[in-house]
């Protein structure tokens, strides 16, 4: 058994730094004063950093001069003059830093075994247990130890190279910062789905919320090559690949679910199937779920098949914490958000609407529509409403068209898409031609106003 620390390589690191100072941004990455075991080292690697920092020559004499006395009572000359004297290698500086890194690891997790036992000793759920832990094992080796705070001119080096990446993408025709989602005028107007980004598709019961997310997933993972995990408060999977192949196939979902497809619709139902199956898409069935086992699932799958993209279905049947109900969907709201930062994916959260949009004579539905709205208006990135008018007006002119009104959007406009509903394939598409709401004088067909959606290839 190793010893959780090295006095030989904390030695040699510091020599180095001491030795050649140009190596002291290479060597000092993902490393901070607590990194050293013994507390004369991190004393001496706190003045390093502090004698860079002020633009001043670093070597053992200056760094001697800012500290003066260790916290032993040794005086800091001769302690940093030994440093430079026993380093073996300056060479060898990488090395001893990845030995600092590893054995200060070490000791964290020793410190988080013993979290751990405390942690199993508490009255949560199993779950929310384990959930904890992964987050706790997660953090250690998680980025970079040194200060969040950083000046702007350090970012601006960095953004400029994203700016060159995003140039690249326009000449190489592609204008998604994110995931597409198969309908090319959401994308125009999202930019795609984008990684942290906690997108509410929200609606009444019946107008395609849930469609219009499994959509998401699917073209992701069939179309884009992504893997997405699709996890569903009440459907089983056997019931999402229905609709997942449904979808891809255009095939009618009644005919899937009475068995008929299998002759009515043989060629396309292998064929989408086949397509599906290649795809990384999964599902997983969690009644009575929490954010905590969701979040812990989400984990565990990013490690073993990767992760591009989350979708919850639905917020209203999820276990929050809290004393009410509103302190319970705030709990879920914020914990699907960090989520989506967390591992860096966009997180679909399908969403029931409140009444209160059906007393109003325009019953398409706004942000204070949502369920316990508050807390889902301020964590939510981007809220997604889907409204079909033909489910309140019979004679409507939209027959077979769908809104998807952008209600709220960081750094994106709010507004309305068109796109066309397939109810009977659980699908919604493209439109062929270009939407307009009809003036009251005019009393075209729909088959005037559009010859079908488009297909994708």
């Amino acid at each position: 058994m190793r010893d959780p620390y090295s006095l030989e390589a904390e030695h040699g690191l510091l020599g180095a730094m001491l030795q050649r100072p140009e190596l002291i941004e290479t060597l000092s990455d993902d490393l901070s004063a607590e990194s050293f075991y013994f507390a004369e080292n991190a004393e001496v690697f706190r003045a390093i950093m502090a004698v860079r920092a002020a633009n001043r020559s670093v070597d053992f004499l200056t760094v001697a001069d800012h500290i003066s006395t260790l916290p032993n009572g040794d005086s800091a000359l001769a302690y940093c003059s030994e440093i430079v004297r026993s380093t073996p290698s300056v060479a060898s500086a990488g090395t001893y830093a990845g030995i600092v890194r590893e054995r200060a690891i070490d000791r964290a997790l020793h410190d988080i075994g013993a979290r751990a036992i405390e942690i199993s000793q508490t009255n949560q759920d199993t779950q929310s247990k384990i959930a904890e832990i992964q987050a706790a094992v997660m953090s250690i080796d998680s980025g970079s130890e040194t200060d969040d705070v950083v000046k702007v001119s350090d970012v601006l080096a960095a953004q400029v190279d994203v700016w060159q990446e995003r140039f690249d993408r326009h000449l190489r025709g592609e204008t998604l910062m994110g995931l597409p989602t198969g309908l090319t005028e959401l994308d125009e107007k999202l930019g795609g789905l984008l990684p942290g980004q906690l997108i509410i598709v929200a609606g009444r019961p019946a107008m395609g919320k849930t469609t219009l997310g499994m959509g998401f997933a699917t073209f992701a993972s069939v179309h884009a090559g992504k893997s997405a995990l699709v996890v569903s408060m009440e459907m089983e999977e056997g019931a999402l690949t229905d609709r997942a192949i449904a979808s891809e196939g255009r095939i009618p979902l009644g005919a899937i679910k009475n068995g008929t497809a299998c002759e009515s619709h043989a060629e396309q139902l292998a064929v989408a199937s086949y397509s599906v199956s290649q795809a990384n898409l999964f599902f997983a069935h969690r009644a009575g779920g929490t954010v905590g086992r969701i979040r812990s699932m989400a984990r565990r799958h990013k490690m073993r098949y990767g992760l591009d993209l989350l979708m919850v279905d639905y917020l209203q049947l999820l276990e929050g914490e809290g004393g009410n109900r509103t302190e319970a969907v705030s709990s879920i709201s914020r914990g699907f958000k960090l989520l989506a930062v967390e591992l860096g994916i966009p997180v679909v959260l399908i969403s029931q609407l409140s009444r209160k949009c059906e007393e109003r004579p325009n019953k398409r539905p706004i942000p204070s529509d949502l369920r316990e709205s508050g807390a889902i208006e301020q964590d939510a990135d981007i809220i997604l409403f889907v409204y079909r008018d033909e489910a309140y007006n019979e004679h409507t002119e939209a027959k077979g068209i769908a809104e998807i009104i952008i209600g709220k959007g960081r750094d994106v406009e709010t507004g309305t898409v068109r796109v066309a509903f397939m109810g009977q394939y659980n699908r919604f598409d493209n439109l062929a031609t270009k939407w307009s709401e009809p003036l009251p004088t005019q009393r075209t067909t729909l088959a005037h106003r559009y010859k079908g959606a488009s297909t994708h290839a």
